[in-house]
């Protein structure tokens, strides 16, 4: 497999909820070998999907397609995914929003203010944006959208919350005017993390930009906000 997708095998083996617990190094070296294998495994074909669809998109991601990819037989990927293409895709799709959130609660925590959280979540999108099964991701084309409608959203459900409760948390502390909507400031922060994600999945080089954006558009609403 491309090195490109490390970002996402370190959160392979994280559950199916939104948001899930990654599980650790030592936790797995617990596993017993036969465990070990099935998740490795398990790996290689959301690989294998999140390569072909960055690439060709959902018509070009046959079974046959991911088999050969994956270095596998047929009927090995539907040992681990009954569900057949459709539940493959729909799991590489929320491992990547794992990897998202994972990586977004573990920025915002060694962040030191309120736009350095915000940015630090910023930051995760656009980190994710940037790899080829981030593309995926962020530019899912019309004829995936049916099969991942009961997916989509999670990790940006999560992330509104988290800039939803740090902005009420400063209100009541005096940072905030009582007359500012914290719904509203909510709203426009994560629609700036999707247009942010959109741009860095088209072009790549531009991500550091869009984080310095998004934490220049934080610290500017924020102080005009101030008490």
């Amino acid at each position: 497999m491309n090195c490109q997708f490390s970002f996402l095998t370190a959160c392979a083996t994280l559950g199916t909820d939104i948001p899930r617990k990654a599980a650790t190094m030592s936790q797995d070296k617990q596993l017993p070998l036969r465990e070990r294998n099935r998740l490795r495994t398990r790996t290689d074909i959301l690989d294998a999907a999140a390569e072909t669809l960055s690439e060709k998109g959902y018509s070009a991601t046959t079974i046959e397609e991911l088999s050969q990819r994956a270095g596998l037989a047929r009927g090995t990927l539907y040992a681990h995914f009954p569900g057949g293409r459709e539940e493959i895709v729909r799991e590489a799709y929320l491992r990547i929003a794992d990897a998202v959130y994972v990586r977004g609660l573990a920025l915002r925590g060694e962040a030191a203010d309120l736009p350095g959280r915000i940015a630090a979540l910023a930051r995760a999108v656009v980190e994710s944006a940037g790899t080829a099964a981030g593309r995926f991701y962020w530019r899912t084309g019309p004829d995936v959208v049916p099969v991942l409608a009961s997916v989509m959203g999670g990790t940006s459900r999560s992330f509104e919350e988290l800039i939803r409760l740090d902005l009420a948390a400063a209100q009541a502390s005096g940072q905030l005017r009582d007359d500012i909507a914290v719904e509203a400031l909510t709203t426009a922060f994560s629609g700036a993390f999707r247009a942010s994600g959109a741009r860095v999945a088209a072009e790549p080089g531009c991500a550091q930009e869009q984080i310095a954006a998004i934490r220049l558009i934080a610290q500017g609403l924020l102080a005009s906000a101030a008490v």
